[in-house]
């Protein structure tokens, strides 16, 4: 499913990888963990650079 990127899907979408950056920062800082946060924020950058309306494929997955 396709859904436009509005206001609250941004929110929603930042809140989530929030949430992976701090599972990542009580995890080793090793070369994997660095490589996962990096590629996180540069995300992050992006769905903030991103103009409402944008099309986001968008996948609900059960049990998260």
């Amino acid at each position: 499913m396709i859904k436009p990127l509005t206001p609250q899907l941004r929110s929603s979408i930042l809140e989530s990888l929030d949430k992976q950056l701090e599972e990542l920062d009580s995890c080793e800082n090793n070369s994997y963990v660095t490589l996962q946060k990096n590629t996180i924020n540069q995300f992050k950058k992006l769905i903030k650079s991103l103009h409402d309306g944008y099309p986001i494929p968008v996948e609900r997955r059960n049990g998260r």
